[in-house]
């Protein structure tokens, strides 16, 4: 998009795009995981975006790839996304024992940030060695070797609850979620979070290009800079749990993040962004992942599906929200006065939710035991 159309709008719209039917289709999607088979229906997701990669790099191969193909193709990445995340999060504490479950939500940290350092390198690499459409195909074979991987590692996993039902598994999911204070407070808490640095990822092509004056090579640097800067927060995390609440924690990475986006305002090389966004990602991992495993510890077991689709809805409806919000305002008054309202945004939010704190791992309500199987 910044070569297509690089105004703020169209470049944070992408992000947007991509987090909308989290927050559209992530409630039903998280009844759907509590009613199918879960491994039948990862499956499935995965072949469905297999296809769309390789559309997608073929209409980038014969140049047909327009803004507005960019937008639909990330609008269905983030469909099947919707249907799988709260899949792939619910079957989590049914592989490890409750003792376990917050080195296990860690460790898929680890994965996701080790492929946030790992793939945007081999996509930088692929569209300058092969061109832009070779990352795409490429895409397409990991999302096969993922269905090798679902069919021959996952073990058959226990049948949800509700079958047959999912409206009523849906107004289910909805009562018991909202109505309690515990899962209530990480829904303020990481909504508020996601609409304030949201900018992160969406901004960030821009501040690549326009503040330090680079191109795909560069902002894929400064992704995968987030990414370890993640790897080294889930490193760190047993050490930060051992020491203070899960608040405490999710406390002080909001606050490090609000300071963080004011000096990436300040970055206009190279050198100077590379820190911050290290620091960064491991602000970003420290919230999220504290407030993830004390949503995934206070949902039973028979919810926990629907209770993590409606988790997604709040952080990825107000990553798609504060995008296209701050994509605004970044077209009126500039990129880095953007990065500071922001970080002042975060401040205030911080400030006014200091009774919405999150839940205590050890004072939660214990889980059922899971099947004993081996963790993927």
């Amino acid at each position: 998009m910044t070569e297509l159309r690089p105004t703020p709008v169209m470049v944070t719209l992408v992000q947007a795009a991509a987090s909308l039917p989290v927050f559209l289709f992530a409630l039903p999607a998280g009844a759907v995981g509590d009613i199918v088979d879960r491994r039948r229906l990862l499956v499935v997701l995965q072949i469905a975006a297999a296809l769309l990669a390789v559309l997608l790099g073929v209409s980038t191969a014969l140049g047909q790839t327009t803004p507005g193909v960019i937008l639909t193709a990330s609008f269905l990445f983030g469909t099947m996304l919707a249907f799988g995340m709260p899949v792939f999060q619910a079957i989590v504490p049914d592989l490890v024992p409750r003792h376990e479950l917050a080195p296990a939500v860690s460790l898929n940290s680890i994965g996701i940030n080790v492929a946030r350092v790992i793939g945007p390198a081999v996509g930088g690499a692929l569209i300058l060695g092969c061109g832009t459409a070779a990352p795409f195909f490429v895409n397409a074979v990991f999302y096969v070797i993922v269905v090798a991987m679902l069919l021959r590692w996952l073990p058959p996993l226990p049948q949800a609850h509700d079958a047959g039902n999912w409206i009523g598994a849906v107004v289910g999911g909805l009562r018991h979620t909202l109505g309690t204070a515990e899962t209530r407070a990480t829904l303020v808490r990481s909504g508020g979070y996601a609409f304030c640095a949201s900018l992160y990822f969406s901004l960030l092509p821009l501040v690549a290009r326009d503040q330090i004056g680079g191109g795909a090579g560069i902002y894929g640097l400064l992704l995968g800079c987030l990414g370890a800067g993640g790897i080294a927060a889930v490193v760190m995390l047993p050490q930060w749990r051992a020491r203070c609440s899960p608040d405490r924690i999710a406390r002080i990475g909001s606050l490090a993040s609000a300071s963080l986006l004011a000096a990436l305002a300040l970055c206009q090389a190279l050198w100077s962004a590379i820190p911050v966004l290290l620091a960064a990602g491991v602000a970003w991992v420290a919230v999220v992942a504290t407030v993830n495993v004390a949503a995934q510890i206070a949902l039973p077991a028979q919810i926990r599906a629907r209770g993590l689709s409606i988790f997604m809805i709040v952080f990825n409806g107000m990553m798609a929200l504060g995008s296209a919000a701050w994509g605004g305002v970044a077209s009126l008054v500039g990129i880095p006065a953007t990065f500071l309202l922001a970080a002042v945004c975060l401040l205030a939010f911080d400030l006014a939710t200091t009774r919405w704190r999150i839940p205590d791992h050890a004072a939660a309500p214990p889980l059922a035991e899971p099947a004993r199987q081996a963790p993927i």
